[in-house]
């Protein structure tokens, strides 16, 4: 049996998956033979209360996608924008109808475990046999292995190992 084209870069709270994932892009981004979509994560200008904006870039429309909010300077409230979560969901779905060589799905976190965020998306994209990335933080492996199972790749933090695995996925053409 063939392993589902589904990876998953685990990793450490902290680590900086966002430059991970945005430099896998910028390599995959160099093979001509590859239709690249989804979503790479990145962190913008601080809110009022000193937690960092959230933002995905959008590879497919070349724009960005901010999912947090500015709740105020006293607000320890959860930051994600409902409006910014639900125009991922429909970005991510366009783009799996476009059927990508690669989907970038951006992270699987709580609001993935609480059964709502890009869960219909990863599903669907793997149901469409296209190569897709998720970051995972380890805190939320267990909640990740209840949505997916086990017939998934790990991959490390490291922008080579998913250069390496997509190449793998999509071995690149030979030119006469």
């Amino acid at each position: 049996m063939t392993p589902l084209p589904l990876a998953v870069v685990l990793h450490d709270k902290g680590e900086p998956i966002e430059d991970v994932f945005a430099a896998a892009r910028d390599a995959l981004a160099r093979r001509p033979d590859l239709r690249l979509a989804g979503v790479v994560p990145r962190f913008g200008p601080p809110h009022a209360n000193g937690r960092r904006s959230m933002w995905l870039d959008d590879l497919r429309r070349g724009d960005s996608i901010p999912i947090s909010q500015d709740l105020g300077v006293g607000s320890t409230a959860c930051c994600l924008d409902p409006n910014g979560i639900a125009t991922l969901s429909i970005r991510l779905a366009e783009a799996i109808a476009e059927r990508p060589d690669v989907l970038f799905c951006g992270r699987f976190a709580k609001e993935e475990l609480a059964g709502r965020g890009i869960r219909t998306e990863v599903a669907l994209a793997v149901e469409a046999e296209i190569a897709t990335l998720v970051a995972v933080d380890r805190a939320m492996l267990d909640g990740w292995i209840a949505f997916a199972g086990d017939d998934w790749t790990e991959l490390p933090p490291e922008a080579a190992a998913i250069v390496d695995w997509i190449a793998a996925l999509h071995p690149l053409a030979r030119t006469a």
